[in-house]
Parts: structure tokens; C-alpha cells; sequence
């Protein structure tokens, strides 16, 4: 889900100005806090939201909040924030580089919750979406950099919201050709 999640970063560039995926990701995001707070204050809600989604949830997610809702709120505060093009590359990072770094961190972590096998699988996943976006060489680099900082987080969930806006600082800080 997380990588297939990147796709609305594309397809909202797609919609009838801004005003509509700044709507889009709005609703997204407001829709995800609505059944965070429904899972976590109703029984029914919960066994409801679990029977349509329980396997996207983490076991450490059933008292905190849900990556999904997390990253909901990153991908909307990536276009509130940044130009449209700048957040749709936040996306599609944010979507496949964080779900490298898990990969590549369990298989070669040795264990670790965030280690450095994982961190340099997301900047590397990172850079490659950075360069197929066209950015300049100094904002492939800082963009990693920071991609890969961001991911590490300690928080769970957070660096859900502080991947896409480390990706979108770069981009909008060191430019793009």
C-alpha cells in the first residue's frame, strides 16, 4: 500500500488546478484523523476498520496512530506546503524509499529498528527518484541526505510526515534544472 500510495502524487498533478488535489489531500487526510479517532474510541469501529484493512495496521499501531493516517497527513502537508510539482516528488519518494529502507533494514539490519543498511537503501531510493525528476546534482544529494535523516526518526509514524517534507525542502531549496 505504502508503494502504491505514490501514485497519488502523479495523478493528483493531473487534477483541474491546485485548488482541487489541495481539496483532494485535504479530504484524505481528514478522512484518515475521522477513522483514526473512530478505531481508537469505538469497538465497532475498530472490528469495522480492521475487517476492511487490519493488515495494513502494525500490532504496534493498535494504540498509536496508524501509518496510513501519518502518511496522509504528509502528503497533505507537502501540498499545502509545496509547489505542486515539488510535492508530487515528495510523494513518490516518500512512497518508495521509506518502504526500502524497512526492506532492506530487516534483511541486512542485523535486528536494529533503524540501521544503517535501511537508511542507505532510502537515500539511494531516494537519489533515483530525485535524478528521474530532474533535479539538479546538489539537490540529489542534500534531498538523500535529508530523505535519509528524516526516515530515522525515532518516532513511530513520523517520518511518514517528515520524509515527503524533506524531499519537497530540497527540491525547493537547491532547485531543480
Amino acid at each position: 500500500m505504502h508503494v502504491a500510495s505514490g501514485l497519488l502524487g502523479p495523478v493528483a498533478l493531473r487534477l483541474p488546478g491546485r485548488s482541487a488535489a489541495l481539496a483532494f489531500f485535504s479530504g484524505l487526510a481528514l478522512a484518515a484523523l475521522v477513522l483514526e479517532a473512530a478505531r481508537r474510541h469505538s469497538p465497532a469501529a475498530r472490528r469495522a476498520v480492521d475487517a476492511l484493512g487490519g493488515s495494513l495496521f502494525r500490532r504496534e499501531e493498535a494504540r498509536g496512530v496508524s501509518g496510513p493516517t501519518t502518511l496522509a497527513l504528509g502528503y497533505a502537508v507537502s501540498w499545502w506546503v509545496f509547489a505542486p510539482r515539488v510535492a508530487a516528488v515528495a510523494i513518490v519518494v516518500t512512497a518508495l524509499a521509506d518502504p526500502a529502507a524497512a526492506l532492506v533494514g530487516r534483511r541486512f539490519g542485523h535486528g536494529a529498528a533503524k540501521s544503517l543498511a535501511g537508511s542507505a537503501a532510502c537515500a539511494g531510493v531516494a537519489a533515483c527518484v530525485f535524478v528521474l525528476a530532474g533535479a539538479s546534482l546538489p539537490a540529489v544529494a542534500a534531498g538523500a541526505a535529508l530523505v535519509a535523516l528524516a526516515e530515522r526518526a525515532p518516532w513511530a509514524g513520523v517520518d511518514n510526515i517528515l520524509v515527503p517534507l524533506a524531499a519537497g525542502s530540497a527540491l525547493t531549496l537547491l532547485g531543480s534544472r
